[in-house]
């Protein structure tokens, strides 16, 4: 665990995500969940000790499976999201890996990954389905104690992701808007608001970024996270520019090894290549279609004229 401000703590090698929290006056806030149940109890259980049992909030980032399994164990703590998460939360939930959905999938994947959690999974107490109760669309803040928390909806590595900027500690929990030194996922992103993600964080007064994965750093990463997000975006930009097909540009996976050269990180099994693979195939697409709407036709007149208009 890392003491990354004066009342805040992370945890960097667990399975999954880092999950954090901060302790106030009055109880504290969690950021995030740890991914495998046995992790979540303990998790818990440490938590509930240091608050004496006052774990006020739970805040979750972004859907990923990394973030929200563990929510289940803090049924009785109020979740607080972006309400595209509260949409989407239930589809995130039953979606693991390669092994299809459901609980009976997570059940199967755990038999294989992390066996202490089988029991846990299987136990009528936790329900899956823990999510967002409290949402809101741009900007929320909660005080507690003597404490505030600047929720701020920070899209790019998914639509429903946020950061949690904590003025009195001088820290940003901003989720997966970064990856220090381990390999960067992009298999929902949307690289252009990434960037612009980046430059929000990049804005706030604070001495260190919690990412989702990897160790605490400074604003001076956010360059280097910002550069492997504007390679890989050339990278696709270009094949579609020379008429690839989606299966030629996965043909040409190794242009893009040089782009992220750090390793999965927190007990990924997933290869790097693989990983590459669904990087590639969702920047295609997000390349492909956003150069046709730029190619739609104007079919009328008043659509001609709001076009010239506009410019």
């Amino acid at each position: 665990m890392r003491n990354v401000g004066p009342n805040s703590f992370t945890e960097v090698y667990f399975p999954g995500c880092n999950p954090s929290f901060v302790e106030t006056k009055d109880g504290i806030l969690m950021i995030d969940t740890p991914q495998n149940a046995i992790d979540a109890v303990r998790w818990r259980e440490m938590l509930m000790e240091r608050s004496k049992g006052r774990i006020r909030y739970l805040v979750n980032t972004e859907p990923h499976g990394d973030h929200i399994f563990g929510n289940c164990f803090f049924k009785d703590v109020p979740v607080v999201g972006h309400r595209l998460l509260q949409e989407c939360f239930v589809e995130y939930t039953d979606a693991v890996g390669p092994v299809g959905k459901g609980m009976e999938a997570r059940i199967e994947f755990a038999r294989k990954t992390d066996p202490d959690s089988v029991f846990l999974l299987m136990h009528p107490d936790y329900q899956p389905y823990h999510g967002p109760t409290t949402i809101f669309e741009d900007r929320m803040t909660i005080e507690l104690g003597k404490h505030t928390f600047h929720l701020l909806h920070t899209p790019g590595h998914t639509l429903p992701q946020i950061a949690v900027f904590v003025p009195e500690e001088g820290v940003v929990f901003c989720g997966d808007t970064v990856f220090c030194k381990c390999k960067t996922w992009l298999q929902d992103a949307d690289p252009w608001l990434w960037l612009k993600a980046l430059q929000t964080i990049n804005a706030l007064d604070v001495e260190t970024i919690v990412p989702g994965h990897g160790e605490p750093c400074s604003k001076d990463y956010l360059q280097h996270q910002q550069q492997i997000i504007e390679d890989w975006l050339g990278i696709v930009e270009e094949w579609v520019r020379r008429g690839l097909s989606e299966e030629e540009a996965l043909a040409e996976i190794e242009l893009v090894r040089p782009v992220d050269p750090w390793p999965p990180g927190q007990r990924f099994l997933r290869s790097v290549d693989e990983i590459n693979k669904i990087s590639i195939r969702n920047l295609y697409r997000r390349v492909v279609d956003r150069n046709a709407s730029r190619l739609e036709p104007i079919h009328t007149l008043g659509e001609a004229i709001g076009e010239i208009q506009g410019r």
